[in-house]
């Protein structure tokens, strides 16, 4: 009787919570307006996290933490390739990558730069918009929101990119996980997976 009575009272709570509706299409595309303004308006930010790569039958994993300034970043991969750091910077002049053996190379491409150096493709440019949930300003490209206004799904410069998990830091939701996909215009077979988990963000206005 005592057990009935809880899975009564339990059915009655339910019933009376009030299920909360849906934003429209319009309230969604809204709160993306608003949350690409204050994306927008963060100059400096850093994650952590980890990044996995898989292309062709081939693939490696990484650490990874991403410091970016106005004027600079810095992007730290940490056991890629078989072990060691990468360092790739980036100052007024251009772009600097350090290897594990600690040589140095220079391009004014970050993208080119690890291509020529490291033989994978990362699309750092559009990743430093793509990983805060954002899209590259003055691109070409289509959003899918999701229930809450947020980018669910993006596809810019040939990458397709899916916002699998998000985080709220001091109220701003982040990505926590995504997963970009690019595949070769001659060639299904040369898919690039990059898949992201992000642990932790720091933004400063």
């Amino acid at each position: 009787m005592k057990q009935f009575s809880v899975l009564l009272a339990a059915l009655l709570l339910a019933a009376c919570v009030t299920p909360v509706p849906k934003l429209t299409l319009q309230q969604r595309e809204q709160n993306w307006q608003e949350h690409s303004a204050r994306l927008a308006a963060v100059r400096s930010w850093s994650l952590k996290g980890r990044v996995a790569a898989h292309a062709d039958g081939r693939g490696w994993q990484a650490g990874i933490r991403w410091k970016k300034l106005p004027d600079e970043q810095e992007v730290t991969l940490t056991g890629p390739f078989g072990g060691g750091v990468i360092l790739l910077t980036e100052n007024p002049s251009g772009f600097i990558l350090r290897d594990n053996r600690g040589d140095e190379y220079f391009n004014h491409d970050a993208e080119q730069l690890l291509q020529q150096v490291a033989g994978w493709r990362l699309p750092v440019n559009g990743l430093s918009y793509w990983v805060r949930g954002a899209a590259m300003p003055d691109t070409p490209v289509t959003v899918e929101l999701d229930d809450e206004g947020r980018a669910k799904k993006l596809v810019q410069q040939g990458w397709y990119i899916s916002y699998l998990k998000y985080e709220s830091y001091n109220g701003l939701p982040l990505p926590g996980r995504m997963l970009l996909e690019h595949s070769s215009e001659n060639s299904q077979s040369e898919k690039l997976e990059i898949r992201l988990v992000l642990n932790s963000w720091k933004i400063s206005q």
